[in-house]
């Protein structure tokens, strides 16, 4: 039988000069760096601090997945909501450990 398409190529190994070669060649192409710089460093926060970071991110995925709920109908509502409801959840849990890293340092 014919094929009208062709077989897809074999994989390189990544570790192979000539995949290096063209690497190193994209990368100068973009301007970018030949090596991945390590991601900076963030400040060191106790574990309240975190922890509230942690709530204020799941407070604003909440709003942005009700806001956009409320945009919806049928059963891509309801997914939405169910993501609202696993995000309250999240935000429940977060009250007990914040709860308990207020009775731990008072």
């Amino acid at each position: 039988m014919f094929k009208i398409t062709p077989n897809p190529p074999i994989a390189e190994d990544l570790a192979s000069p000539a995949f290096r070669l063209a690497a190193e060649r994209a990368f100068a192409h973009y301007e970018l760096p030949a090596t991945l710089t390590p991601p900076r460093k963030r400040q060191s926060r106790n574990t309240e601090e975190t922890l509230l970071h942690i709530y204020e991110i799941l407070q604003s995925a909440s709003a942005t997945a009700y806001e956009s709920a409320d945009n919806l109908q049928g059963s891509q509502r309801k997914l939405a909501l169910g993501a609202v409801h696993l995000i309250d959840m999240a935000q429940q849990e977060m009250d007990g450990l914040l709860d308990e890293q207020q009775a731990v340092t008072t």
